[in-house]
């Protein structure tokens, strides 16, 4: 299959020096060896450095580059490059990601099931010391789900399983790129917790997300954002867009309920330890409620899988795979 690479980036130009040319030669392999075609689409988010500029000069056509105007944040910069996207797959990369040569073809493998939205593959840190990601585990817990632990398949497990993942990350992913349009793509409003929030979208869509642990790539995580925010300003924005996500997206009456329980807890004892950063994505967070009210009336009838048959899915897999947490 035919294949898009959208890289979003913002005054990353020194990033792309060291990692765009593990990305070509990514894509060239996986084209040579599957007999696909494949481009490179790099969306600058008007940065307002020579970014556009070196790229076109350095790489010339084998790069689209598409500029905005003004600055709009890393959602709104993929979904440009999945609108301008030629084929009906995307690989959607950090521009801070290493790619190891084969790693396109076992994810692209997934893609035969219609029913699968996106694979996510496995990473490790640019020193491929450290195990960073893999299949993200889903868990309900105090109310809201986290995914925070990942697993690893056993390395006595037999080829063939297919692997379960809660979310496709948005630094390594391949997605179906009409199944992502359709639901509007990267909502900013969760923005930090994107990958997070249009993963559960799909599950609930009746789609699949999978785990590819032949697909290798190596990070250091948030290069780019460590730019952008400081860690205060970053922690305070995911925890809104992970309230969000919950208020716009948990539909099943009981677990529900115990959301609002746990967040009315944390709302009467955040004081005590002094947790002003709860209180700040609280009450900013309702200033979205027409947003959210709307969205979530949208979405529950959209639905095909419930908030419980996902957990009682992913519980099932958890518990019957052959993975190991790390």
């Amino acid at each position: 299959m035919h294949i898009s690479i959208v890289i979003p980036t913002w005054r990353g130009r020194y990033l792309l020096e060291e990692y765009l040319p593990s990305v070509i030669a990514a894509a060239d392999f996986y084209g040579s060896t599957h007999q696909a075609e494949t481009e490179i689409i790099i969306v600058e988010d008007a940065g307002g450095d020579d970014t556009p500029s070196w790229l076109r000069s350095k790489f010339g056509e084998r790069v689209r580059v598409l500029e905005h105007a003004q600055n709009q944040g890393f959602c709104i910069a993929c979904q440009t490059g999945f609108k301008n996207a030629v084929f009906p797959l995307v690989l959607l990369l950090n521009n801070d990601v290493r790619l190891k040569e084969d790693c396109i073809g076992p994810m692209v493998g997934h893609f035969s099931d219609p029913d699968v939205f996106a694979v996510t593959g496995k990473m490790f840190s640019q020193k491929g010391n450290i195990f960073c990601n893999g299949g993200k585990v889903g868990q309900f817990r105090r109310g809201m789900w986290s995914s925070y632990l990942n697993y690893d398949v056993l390395p006595s497990a037999q080829a063939g399983i297919s692997y379960l993942s809660f979310a496709a990350i948005g630094a390594f992913s391949v997605y179906d790129r009409e199944k992502f349009l359709k639901m509007g793509g990267f909502d900013p409003i969760t923005a930090m917790y994107e990958d997070i929030d249009i993963s559960y979208k799909a599950w609930k869509r009746g789609w699949l997300i999978k785990y590819e642990p032949r697909s290798v790539a190596y990070h250091d995580a948030s290069q780019t954002m460590q730019k952008r925010y400081r860690g205060r300003s970053r922690d305070r924005l995911s925890r809104r867009s992970r309230m969000l996500m919950h208020w716009i997206l948990l539909h099943d009456r009981g677990m529900f309920l115990t959301h609002l329980a746990s967040m009315t807890g944390q709302f009467l004892t955040s004081w005590l330890w002094m947790d002003w950063p709860f209180y700040w994505a609280f009450f900013t967070g309702l200033q979205h409620l027409p947003y959210i009210c709307r969205k979530r009336s949208e979405n529950r009838r959209n639905s095909v899988r419930s908030d419980r048959d996902l957990l009682k899915l992913l519980k099932h897999f958890y518990r019957t795979a052959p993975i190991m947490m790390r």
